[in-house]
């Protein structure tokens, strides 16, 4: 059995939509699966092996070139098809395809038209049982598996790159084996910054908030980042009072890593902080204990409920969430982004406390 996943989306929405591919692979062992998605998330790739192959292809182009999509669908004879978005578009890229049943999320005529099994778009659960809600005319009983509990999705990394995390990390907290590490990646991709998709913590939170861990001597602090969250964290270092580097604290920031270099640091953690953003997705297929700080968007969408994944967020403002619920783009007073970092302090502890907790 050959099928074909159509996934847009950042790197994040092809973690989400790994329990929905696992789950295939396990009803039909001997399946080939293949993944096409944009240029910017084939690095799914280095997290996971349940895809045969993943193809390339620029769904942000103005003008998509339909034959090139329909020659990349057409490559293999598939006789499933599952596309992933909620669109008109996504509807009618179903025609291309030459698969036996055609699988997506009802949108209008075009679901009728090009679609074999159209599936009502529930948008009110975890992500990733929603994805996984296109299996239910192949695999009948995942409807019971969704009601049940919320999917986790799973990564594999590379024993290299697991060895790689800890001839990075050893050294430098070699006197300091005994602390909790809590790693923060404090960015968001450039991306949905220029996209008016807000939802990063200001530079000066993220500086009293690691000042203020650092005050424990129990606690290691370790900083990641990539490229898109250079001006971030320069901005961070630029708010952080102290000027000799705390010996409880690394800046791993300035690393060139691969994504899955970054999962396996973040492996390393007994606590990840960020926002929700790809490291979010990466530290909950981790099964790493969490502490993610959200302002426009819904965590019960974005976080499986799971006490190990904690969400962070103005509890008092009405008009949150709204971020892809009644807006594309954020709002010009984007007050759900001013928490003090005494709550996510707080939330910190609570969940380095946790196993602690559960064991009484």
């Amino acid at each position: 059995m050959r099928a074909l996943f159509i996934n847009p989306g950042g790197i994040g929405d092809q973690i989400l939509l790994l329990p929905t591919v696992s789950l295939l692979k396990e009803r039909f062992l001997n399946s080939e699966i293949d993944l096409i998605t944009e240029p910017r998330s084939a690095c799914i790739s280095e997290l996971s092996n349940l895809y045969r192959r993943v193809r390339e292809f620029d769904f942000k182009k103005k003008k998509i070139d339909i034959l090139e999509l329909r020659e990349l669908m057409r490559r293999q004879k598939y006789k499933y098809l599952f596309l992933t978005g909620a669109s008109y578009k996504a509807n009618m890229v179903a025609a291309l395809s030459d698969a036996e049943v055609k699988i997506g999320f009802r949108k209008g005529i075009f679901s009728k038209l090009f679609l074999t099994h159209d599936i009502k778009l529930n948008t009110k659960q975890y992500t990733c049982n929603m994805f996984a809600e296109m299996l239910i005319p192949v695999i009948p009983e995942t409807e019971s598996i969704i009601k049940k509990n919320d999917l986790i999705p799973e990564i594999k990394l590379n024993l290299n790159v697991i060895q790689w995390a800890r001839e990075t990390l050893n050294p430098r907290i070699k006197d300091r084996y005994y602390a909790k590490k809590i790693f923060i990646h404090p960015g968001v991709s450039k991306l949905s910054v220029r996209k008016n998709i807000l939802k990063n913590w200001a530079p000066k939170n993220w500086a009293v908030l690691i000042e203020k861990l650092l005050e424990n001597q129990g606690n290691t602090v370790i900083l990641l980042g990539g490229r898109d969250d250079l001006d971030t964290i320069s901005e961070i270092h630029k708010k952080l009072s102290f000027f000799a580097r705390p010996k409880n604290y690394f800046d791993l920031s300035s690393l060139d890593i691969t994504i899955d270099k970054l999962a396996a640091l973040i492996s390393t953690s007994d606590l990840l902080v960020c926002v929700d953003s790809a490291p979010m997705h990466i530290a909950v297929a981790l099964g790493k204990k969490l502490v993610a700080f959200f302002g426009p968007t819904n965590p019960k969408k974005l976080l499986p409920n799971d006490p190990r994944f904690l969400a962070v967020y103005s509890e008092g403002l009405e008009c949150r969430p709204c971020l892809f619920d009644v807006r594309k783009e954020s709002c010009s007073t984007p007050e759900c982004l001013n928490i003090k970092p005494d709550i996510v302090f707080n939330a910190i502890n609570r969940q380095l406390d946790l196993e602690r907790v559960t064991q009484k």
